[in-house]
C-alpha cells in the first residue's frame, strides 16, 4: 500500500496552505497526491442524501489506497478551514447508510498527519482534536501535527517550512 494522500482545503488556493502542500509534494515526490476539497466542490452533509455527485468519494477512495493521509489547512478562527470542515462533516456518509460502511472501514490502519499554518506563535489549543478523534473513530493511526507559522509575510518564508521537511522525513521513515 504505497502513497500519501494529501487532503487540503482553503479559501485561497494559492496561499500558505498550498505552499506547505507543494513543499511536501516536492519532498515526497511521485508517491504523493494532493486533493483540494475546494476544487472538488464537496456538498454539505445531508441526513437524507448520501449520493452526492461531487468529489467526496474519489478522495476517500484515494485515502483508503494510501499508507498515509495528510490533512492540510490554514487556521481560521482557531479551527480548520470551512472547506475541510465540510469534508469532515461528509465523513458521516461513511457510517450511514449501512452500505457505505465498507468504504469507511477501509480507512483503518492508515497513518494520519496534520499540516497547519497560521499567524499565531503556536497552534491554538485543541486545534488537532477533531483530527485525532476522527482518526481514532475510523481506526486510523494518529501521526502528529506540523505547524508552519507565517510571520506577516505574504508567503511562508523558507525557514517557516522546516516542519514540512520534518514531516516528509517522518513519513519517509514510516514513523
Amino acid at each position: 500500500m504505497p502513497g500519501v494522500a494529501i487532503v487540503t482545503g482553503s479559501a485561497r488556493g494559492d496561499g500558505n496552505t498550498r505552499a506547505m502542500v507543494d513543499a511536501l509534494l516536492e519532498r515526497i515526490g511521485a508517491d504523493a497526491t494532493a486533493f483540494d476539497v475546494s476544487d472538488s466542490r464537496i456538498e454539505p452533509f445531508d441526513y437524507t442524501a448520501h449520493d452526492h455527485a461531487d468529489g467526496f468519494r474519489a478522495i476517500v477512495a484515494a485515502m483508503a489506497q494510501s499508507k498515509h493521509v495528510v490533512f492540510a489547512t490554514p487556521v481560521y478562527w482557531y479551527a480548520m478551514s470551512g472547506p475541510l470542515k465540510t469534508f469532515f462533516d461528509r465523513l458521516t456518509d461513511l457510517v450511514m447508510p449501512p452500505e457505505n460502511r465498507l468504504l469507511g472501514r477501509s480507512l483503518a490502519g492508515r497513518r494520519v498527519w496534520l499540516l497547519a499554518t497560521g499567524t499565531d506563535e503556536t497552534l491554538p489549543p485543541g486545534f488537532a482534536e477533531p483530527f485525532v478523534r476522527t482518526a481514532r473513530y475510523f481506526d486510523m493511526e494518529w501521526g502528529d501535527v506540523a505547524y508552519c507559522r507565517a510571520c506577516g509575510e505574504d508567503r511562508l518564508a523558507d525557514r517557516a517550512l522546516d516542519p514540512v521537511w520534518e514531516l516528509a522525513e517522518r513519513i519517509g521513515r514510516g514513523d
